[in-house]
């Protein structure tokens, strides 16, 4: 904790120097989410629907008080059988210009067999370490806007929601 105390002090010092004003820390705020689907489909054999084989969603939730919660879901149905896996991370974060900031303080992470129902698991792991990502906002051509969030040299892009 006196890590993340020292380096809030130090990038609020570098805020304060550069001359940042909190529009950079508001600029985030919000419900931003990315997602998509696999092509194909299969029928599940528990319950007789057809679904997608493969889906995933990920989303940052910026709160004005400084926390953050990043959700991630991803859901495979492989030979009729459907595998899900949920994660949800908590912290603070803090925006220096182009760079956020994350301090996470809870990981929790549930595992979901359906074929395999005694196999389901939730359990809080060990916080994930500190990071940075650089971010940007991008406007398509329908008007949605996007942060673009890039993580070690990886960018995705997440839509504006309302909540």
């Amino acid at each position: 904790m006196k890590k993340f105390m020292l380096g809030v002090v130090l990038v609020l010092g570098i805020i304060g120097s550069q001359g940042v004003t909190a529009s950079a820390q508001r600029s985030v705020i919000g419900y931003w989410k990315t997602g998509g689907l696999g092509m194909i489909n299969e029928v599940n054999t528990s319950t007789g629907q057809t679904k997608n084989r493969r889906g995933q969603m990920f989303s940052y939730k910026f709160a004005a008080d400084g926390t953050y919660t990043f959700h991630g879901y991803m859901e495979s149905t492989m030979f009729g059988c459907t595998t899900s896996l949920f994660e949800e991370v908590t912290g603070r974060y803090l925006v220096d210009a182009g760079t956020i900031f994350l301090k996470p303080s809870r990981d929790v992470w549930t595992n979901k067999y359906e074929c395999f129902p005694y196999r389901n698991s939730t359990q809080e792991k060990p916080a994930p370490p500190e990071k940075s990502l650089g971010f940007g906002f991008k406007t398509d051509e329908y008007g949605k806007n996007f942060i673009c969030l890039n993580d070690a040299g990886v960018e995705t892009c997440y839509r504006h929601e309302q909540e």
